[in-house]
């Protein structure tokens, strides 16, 4: 009987092992990824400044050139932008300079969730 106990709780230390150690990568990931999280979650919404470079009304999107965009750590880039349904784009036109706040969309992706015309 004692060598079953034995061999039970060695079979038991070496699972348990093997969960450790599988489990190490994310232990030396995870608070990373965890900051970034927090610093998002923390700002009430990222925000931007840009100049819109192109707008397709149809598809609702925005293409900007923007600064950087720090509670997302972007550096300043060009790129194209969904647009929440509620932002009206008819008195927008290429050239103007915006200020604008960024949310995830359905998909995930962040989008526009509101613009104002840049000081």
């Amino acid at each position: 009987m004692n060598s079953v106990c034995f061999r039970t709780r060695t079979l038991l230390a070496k699972a348990i092992a093997t969960a450790l150690v599988a489990a190490a990568p994310l232990a030396v990931f995870t608070p990373a990824r965890a900051v970034d999280a927090l610093v998002v979650a923390q700002s009430e919404k990222p925000t931007g400044q840009g100049t819109i470079n192109a707008i397709d009304a149809a598809g609702h999107k925005l293409n900007i050139t923007h600064g950087p965009v720090a509670a997302l750590k972007w550096p300043g880039m060009t790129m194209d932008f969904g647009v929440a349904p509620a932002v009206d784009l008819a008195a927008l036109k290429p050239g103007s300079k915006i200020d604008f706040t960024l949310t995830r969309g359905a998909g995930g992706m962040y989008e526009i969730d509101s613009i104002k015309q840049a000081d």
